[in-house]
């Protein structure tokens, strides 16, 4: 599956463009038209970034509060392209959290390294990483640099979050591990994430990983937590066997 980039535009050739520059480079895009659109899905489909078309007449950094805001979009990864004329923008956007800002023109190379940055994709040369490259358990391989998940031997694509949920369950086998500390975990600390958000989540992870394995990797623990051990059967059978 190609990483999946999310670009909020009302402007169909520049939406073209895009997406012939981030197919060309194994990259698939999605168009959303406006800030509902945009959360909507963001919040539903495993996007690895989103772009920003900030122009004059429009207010992305708007957009990119409302993600930030969210628990489902707020670590997604944004990049805001700046039009000729919309750069007193940029103050705005810095302040809403986006990642990083190019002013157009820019060299679409320039805008493929900001995304293989943000996405890990890529390292600097002769720099190293912190901690482990690669992470396994059972029939789950996480290649921490390149963002690369394959469980049985199927590469499976997570969101940012997802992502980060499975790193800590990798880093810590069978434990059991409380909501607050996956929050803590996969969350940046300015944003409010309820019980239900991590179950959610838990939820995308654990079907995505259900469709390379028919085995169960993720024990959903009865006031607890979650642990990462392959089992048969559901989550749900897990927390009946539990009293």
């Amino acid at each position: 599956m190609k990483p999946l980039i999310l670009i909020c535009s009302q402007d169909a050739e520049f939406y073209m463009i895009l997406n012939h520059i981030l197919a060309v480079e194994g990259f698939a895009s999605a168009l959303a038209s406006d800030s509902d659109e945009m959360l909507k899905l963001a919040g539903e489909t495993e996007a690895q970034a989103g772009i920003l078309d900030c122009r004059a007449c429009n207010a992305m950094a708007e957009v990119c509060s409302r993600l930030r805001q969210d628990a489902r979009t707020s670590a997604l990864p944004l990049i805001a392209s700046i039009a000729p004329g919309a750069e007193n923008q940029h103050i705005a956007l810095l302040k809403s959290g986006v990642d990083e800002s190019l002013v157009r023109p820019f060299a679409p190379a320039k805008l493929l390294d900001c995304l293989r940055s943000r996405l890990s994709y890529t390292r600097l040369p002769g720099s190293r990483p912190e901690g482990p490259v690669s992470l396994s358990h059972g029939d789950i391989h996480m290649q921490i640099d390149t963002h690369h998940v394959r469980c049985n031997g199927r590469e499976i694509l997570l969101g940012p979050i997802e992502f980060k949920l499975l790193r800590h369950m990798l880093e810590n086998p069978g434990k059991v591990l409380t909501r607050d500390e996956l929050i803590e975990a996969a969350w940046p600390g300015n944003v409010y994430v309820g019980p239900r958000t991590v179950d959610v989540h838990i939820s995308r992870l654990r079907r995505s990983l259900r469709q390379s394995s028919d085995l169960d990797a993720i024990r959903t623990v009865r006031l607890g937590g979650y642990a990462l051990e392959f089992r048969s059967g559901s989550g749900e059978q897990d927390v009946a066997h539990l009293r």
